[in-house]
């Protein structure tokens, strides 16, 4: 409660400073601009309609009317940046002085590789005080992309990937080169037409109790939004924030990527890709309603992957349709955005041919749909009040994943009681006594029909699961103009509300067949379990922010500070105050930028809300004495895994940088430094250790069904529970040198890149159990060794070099990239690993002191065998040696219909072989398939890619 009071008093001090300056100033008067924007067709000017204008750095936003013309009123005296945008037109940027009422007649031209200064790169930019990298259309086109995270190569520090869709594509921004962490991906938030993806309400995974992996190659429940499922065939441009967003955006801890896609009228354009791995075909057709004021903008995709090409039983397919309605009312005062997505694909692996043995066979399958809607309404007669815009999305998909493999050694327990402590035999409602008349068997109501499996050594398991994700989510905030003294405050005011939830039927499978047992987790078992009952989760958020422009002299100072509000139903409340501060040194010449800002992550319905653990202890087992009358009967146990602990995962992050320019030159540089606290992971827990009492059966004669106890032995029941243990502290720098274009050669220079060092440790014990697959008799406690036992390290350094050379006249552009890993290093540093601190004791299930201060005074064999062995074999720093891959795009106009383009990675096909630093026998040969340390590296790869206009 007490941060919603900070918030409410916060939020009402700057209301009414906003106001009261609002009313201090009213008769203060600013400067009018009036314009008209054309494109050029056959030498003619002609009115473009609907085109964007935003006016910087007060973040003043209007359109173009029918006619072409708009205006914005009350700007103040000054330098300021205009920029125009226009589907299917290349964005104009134009800087003007006021002085007084200004009229302007700016002329754009068509998005093409006929410009001079052609857009194929990523922009790095400030303009909303965050360092960000803006990506066009035609960037998008030449580097013929398939999935959105293809086109983080164009950010620094990212690297040229085979654009195919073997896997699940997540997006991470800053990460170590080729790491394999996934809580980068889970707090990036993709936001598309104002509206953000969801992978909250995701549970395709087989248990979280054991493991938190995709269903048959799915998307991880644990990780981010699979990119594959966003086609890139109608996207306008998009935008990646790597430093501190604006308030407007929540539930993330990495970054945003702001996705724009086509609204507005375009020609029908047809497109056919193909590489090894894929082929693809989609259509658009931009249709212009009402003098080109109102749009109609429809497409259709279809992709189709086989991951290899020997083995065509293994792929991946998507088939979208798209449209987007775009509308002016009021007279140009409010316009509207409404769009409908339809969806399907997913991953499919046929039985292979060959294979009699496993008879593998799984899919993983998704059909929905997304309605989403998004509109501003700018009120032109007011110099105070300058716009109100809105943002929502619905969306519901339907996933069905199934598995299905011939399993051998499968002896197991299964008993088909959900409920803790029923005890049942073979025999459905069949009751089993001691010698004493007493019942051992408890047959819970609802159980009488249900009985104890022990599994056959060889069988034919299949389970599916069913989801059925529903997202909402809906925006509205306000933006105020006013002066207070010298200083010029945009104000943006706002909330939003965000809901996810599941009415899948959830996990299914024949009690006697049901998937394979986990041979880590003794005694665990599989439920059927139904996704329907779990709690919706939901987020409302509110926020405040105002963007100062100061001017001394020729010199700007502006600040974008902002204050976040969350409440997130499962884990409460948070405040999240952000500021971007930047400063001109040297007026055109140099900028200074600082910030400081908090983010902040819901954990997804896995984390929330996950299912029990179950277990099956086997009591007494006949079935292989070949008697008819054989007995079998279980006790089941039933843990609670729901985490009450969970806290909220936040990044504190800082920033520094430079942006310097001279001429064409450009040079933007950022020091950052990032602190992810209480990141959501999945693992043992001082919760998931239970105290069992096994109990073993015998019958008290041969030929009699009376049983006794044939032991008795303390154990304890271990399981995996959600938990925010995770901490990643990272820092680095980035790099963007653009050079701009030598007209005399054509070519164009740009190197970018990052070098970036990361810490990740837990905050909570490191469990140790040597003997935790032991027999009854054999199990031992649980040793408790120091928080942050171990921290693992990694950095990398790797540059990008682009040489973009065109030819205007003939539509032609060749791109080759050079991209340098010059160093790729992890290691891991040890704390107190030789003895525990503490141990759970497998008699109470409570943590005791370990009252021993070093290993040779354990003599005891119980606590003998909670002493790990100390072996460091990650404590030497494994340092790969640098290496370089090249890569082409080419790309080509023939007339002003058809396009081809055509690339190729690794050209050189270069596969360094490279020694361990820790084994002095292993050695890496780099760029190959699955032969590196964590990722496949960049094969010789190609693609060709054609497209038409009418």
């Amino acid at each position: 409660m007490s941060d919603q009071r900070c918030f409410i008093r916060c939020a009402s001090l700057l209301l009414a400073l906003c106001i009261a300056a609002t009313l201090a100033n009213a008769q203060q008067r600013g400067i009018n601009l009036k314009g008209a924007i054309y494109e050029l067709q056959q030498d003619n000017l002609r009115p473009l309609g609907a085109a964007s204008i935003k006016v910087l750095p007060y973040n003043l936003h209007t359109h173009a009317n029918e006619h072409g013309t708009f205006q914005l009123a009350d700007i103040p005296m000054g330098a300021i940046r205009v920029v125009v945008s226009h589907v299917g037109m290349a964005d104009l940027d134009t800087t003007i002085i006021l002085v007084r009422d200004q009229e302007l007649r700016l002329v754009m031209r068509p998005n093409s590789y006929r410009l001079s200064e052609v857009d194929v790169t990523g922009r790095s930019s400030s303009t909303n005080g965050s360092s960000s990298t803006h990506i066009g259309r035609n960037a998008i086109d030449h580097l013929q992309a398939n999935s959105l995270s293809d086109v983080m190569s164009l950010v620094p520090g990212g690297l040229v990937v085979n654009p195919n869709l073997n896997e699940p594509k997540q997006i991470n921004i800053r990460n170590v080169a080729n790491t394999t962490s996934n809580l980068n991906a889970f707090g990036t938030a993709i936001v598309m037409n104002g509206s953000p993806v969801s992978n909250n309400a995701n549970l395709q995974t087989l248990t979280p109790v054991h493991e938190a992996r995709s269903m048959s190659g799915g998307t991880p429940p644990s990780g981010g939004f699979d990119t594959r499922n966003i086609p890139l065939y109608n996207i306008e441009s998009v935008e990646v924030i790597r430093g501190i967003p604006s308030v407007k955006y929540g539930d993330m801890t990495s970054g945003a990527v702001i996705v724009n896609q086509k609204a507005g009228m375009h020609p029908l354009a047809i497109e056919g890709s193909t590489n090894p791995n894929l082929y693809g075909i989609n259509l658009s057709k931009g249709f212009a309603l009402n003098d080109k004021q109102d749009a109609l903008s429809i497409g259709a995709d279809y992709a189709h992957n086989t991951h290899d090409p020997v083995q065509s039983y293994l792929f991946y397919e998507r088939t979208s349709l798209n449209a987007l309605y775009s509308s002016n009312w009021l007279k140009n005062k409010l316009r509207t955005h409404h769009g409908l997505v339809v969806f399907h694909g997913g991953e499919t692996r046929r039985q292979n041919p060959n294979d009699q043995t496993r008879q593998l066979r799984s899919s993983a399958k998704e059909l929905g749909w997304v309605l989403n809607s998004s509109g501003t309404y700018r009120p032109q007669s007011s110099s105070w009040w300058r716009e109100l815009s809105y943002s929502g999305r619905i969306g519901v998909t339907d996933k069905e994943g199934y598995y299905q493999q011939r399993y051998t050694a499968a002896n197991a327990a299964y008993g088909m009681s959900t409920q803790d402590g029923a005890i049942l035999s073979n025999i459905p409602g069949g009751r089993l006594f001691d010698e004493e008349g007493r019942e051992i068997t408890r047959i819970l109501p609802g159980d009488e029909r249900r009985h104890a499996v022990y599994l056959p050594s060889t069988y034919l398991g299949m389970h599916q699961i069913d989801g059925k994700e529903f997202n909402a989510f809906f925006s509205a905030n306000t933006t105020f103009f006013h002066r207070l003294g010298s200083s010029h405050h945009t104000w943006l005011a706002g909330g939003d509300f965000k809901l996810d939830r599941n009415f899948g039927a959830g996990r299914i499978f024949a009690d006697s067949l049901p998937p394979y047992r986990n041979l880590s987790y003794v005694n665990s078992s599989f439920r059927n379990w139904p996704f329907d009952n779990i709690p919706a989760l939901y987020q409302i958020g509110a926020f405040v922010e105002d963007n100062i422009v100061y001017h001394i002299g020729d010199h700007r100072l502006n600040v974008i500070a902002g204050l976040r509000y969350d409440r997130f139903s499962s884990v409460g409340d948070r405040l999240s105050p952000r500021i971007n501060f930047s400063a001109d040194i040297v007026p055109n010449r140099a900028v200074l930028r600082l910030g400081y800002g908090s983010l902040a992550k819901a954990p997804g319905l896995l984390y929330a809300h996950p299912e029990p653990a179950y277990f099956d202890y086997i009591n007494i087992n006949e079935m292989a004495s070949g008697r008819e009358d054989a007995l079998f009967m279980t006790t089941t146990r039933v843990f609670d895994t729901k985490n009450n602990d969970l806290k909220i995962a936040t990044n504190t992050k800082l920033e520094a940088g430079v942006d310097l320019r001279l001429g064409k030159a450009q040079l933007h540089v950022t020091l950052f430094q990032e602190k992810l606290r209480n990141a959501y992971g999945i693992g043992p827990t001082l919760n998931t250790f239970r105290p069992v009492e096994y109990l073993q059966y015998e019958r008290v004669q041969a030929a009699d069904p009376t049983l006794k106890v044939a032991s008795s032995n303390p154990v304890l029941a271990s399981f995996n529970q959600p938990h925010s243990n995770n901490q990643l502290d990272k820092w680095g720098l980035e790099f963007d040198l653009d050079l701009g274009r030598v007209d005399a050669i054509r070519t164009a220079f740009q190197l970018y890149g990052a070098h970036i060092q990361q810490k990740s440790y837990s905050s909570d014990y490191f469990f140790y159990d040597e003997q935790s697959g032991a027999g009854a008799a054999d199990r031992t406690h649980i040793g408790l060794y120091a928080p942050e036992m171990t921290s693992a390290h990694e950095k990398s350094t790797v540059t990008t070099l682009k040489v973009v050379h065109n030819i205007p006249t003939i539509g032609f552009v060749v791109t080759l990239t050079t991209d340098a890993i010059w160093n790729e290093s992890n290691w891991t540093v040890y704390g107190n690993d030789s003895i525990p601190l503490k141990y759970i004791s497998k008699i109470d299930g409570q943590v005791h002191d370990f009252n021993f201060k070093n290993r040779e005074e354990v003599t005891e064999k119980e606590f003998q065998e909670i002493l790990r062995p100390v072996a460091r074999p990650l404590e030497v720093v494994e340092s790969l040696p640098a290496m370089f891959n090249f890569n082409m795009n080419i790309s080509k106009e023939i007339k002003d219909f058809l396009k081809i383009s055509f690339f190729a990675n690794n050209l050189f096909r270069s596969y360094p072989v490279a020694q361990s630093d820790r084994v002095s026998t292993r050695y890496y040969t780099r760029n190959m398939p699955d032969n590196t340390r964590n990722s496949p590296g960049l094969p010789f790869f190609f693609g060709f890619r054609v497209g038409a206009k009418f």
